[in-house]
């Protein structure tokens, strides 16, 4: 029939048109199951960087590396750089070196003037507590005089000697900045904890007087009611005169009933805890004969001596003289 058509002259039928779909469907690639996971499989199947196989395909064929010689000048004027700038920044500066030798020399140059002036009141107190023995000696009242002298050596007003304990502090060796842990005595120390601090000797003072200590000093600075241990910096202070490591705290008492006492007291279990967790050096030993200094501090501002009471007046109760006014003279004492 078609055949037919043709040979009549006529036009073969139009062949129908294949459909979009059809065509997309022969044409299409399967789709692979892992298609999302184009990183991983990268990963996978090439783990070594482009760069990094290309270059030890270079070396594996005898190729010399590039960039070498750059990169070995680079690093070398890199560090005559960094060593230049260290020893320029850490070079002192002129100005700075001779205003600190300035400032050194007049530091000394005044200790040495404190440490004379503090000797010449010394002498001055000491003439002063002859002047005052001889005058109730001359009085011939045995009972004022043994009063003043009493009241000269618990105020710290004279020198002291007797047996006692002895108990000497130091800083742990090689001891590392840090905090202490919860619950340590000293848990909220921002320093070294193998460094002895101001609430150590604190501590421990205040544990000597409790245990009946009846004159006490550190590193020969007399402690009175008057007295204050604190810190400044990294210094400790006392009556704000600065304390040099060893710390040596003297206590005149009975030395049996001092040890007791101490070591069965908080305080000596402070101390303990200090020897055992920070490693801070401590040594308590009984000691014969102990020699407090007297105080170079003592000065009243606020409290005068309360006036003698008049016969007349029943109701006042006879006083002894007052530590303010009335001072023993001898320059050592036995408590």
């Amino acid at each position: 029939m078609a055949d037919q058509d043709v040979a009549d002259g006529g036009q073969p039928p139009p062949r129908p048109a294949p459909s979009r779909r059809a065509g997309r469907t022969k044409t299409a690639r399967p789709r692979r199951v892992d298609e999302s996971m184009t990183l991983l499989r990268e990963v996978m199947e090439r783990p070594l960087d482009p760069g990094y196989a290309t270059a030890a395909e270079r070396r594996a064929a005898g190729a010399r590396p590039r960039g070498g010689l750059v990169t070995v000048v680079i690093a070398v004027v890199c560090g005559l750089v960094l060593t230049w700038s260290v020893v320029v920044l850490r070079a002192p500066k002129p100005d700075a070196v001779a205003a600190r030798a300035l400032l050194v020399e007049q530091i000394e140059g005044r200790t040495k003037a404190n440490d004379a002036a503090k000797g010449r009141i010394e002498r001055y107190r000491t003439e002063v507590r002859r002047a005052q023995d001889r005058a109730l000696n001359d009085s011939g009242d045995a009972a004022a005089a043994a009063a003043a002298a009493r009241l000269g050596i618990m105020s710290g007003d004279v020198a002291v000697t007797g047996p006692g304990l002895r108990v000497e502090l130091a800083d742990a060796p090689g001891s590392a900045d840090g905090i202490g842990a919860d619950g340590d005595p000293r848990a909220d120390s921002s320093s070294s904890d193998g460094r002895v601090f101001d609430r150590d000797l604190q501590t421990i003072v205040n544990g000597l007087w409790a245990a009946g200590a009846e004159a006490v000093s550190i590193n020969d600075q007399r402690l009175t009611s008057l007295s204050a241990i604190r810190s400044a910096g990294e210094a400790i202070l006392v009556d704000y005169r600065p304390l040099v490591p060893p710390y040596v705290i003297k206590a005149i008492g009975d030395p049996t009933r001092m040890q007791t006492e101490f070591a069965g007291s908080t305080a000596g279990a402070y101390l303990q805890s200090l020897q055992d967790n920070f490693g801070v050096k401590a040594d308590l030993k009984v000691e014969d004969a102990l020699t407090v200094r007297a105080s170079g501090t003592l000065a009243l501002r606020n409290a005068t001596p309360r006036p003698s009471p008049t016969p007349a007046d029943p109701a006042t109760p006879s006083a002894l003289p007052s530590a303010a006014t009335q001072r023993s003279s001898s320059p050592e004492a036995t408590p």
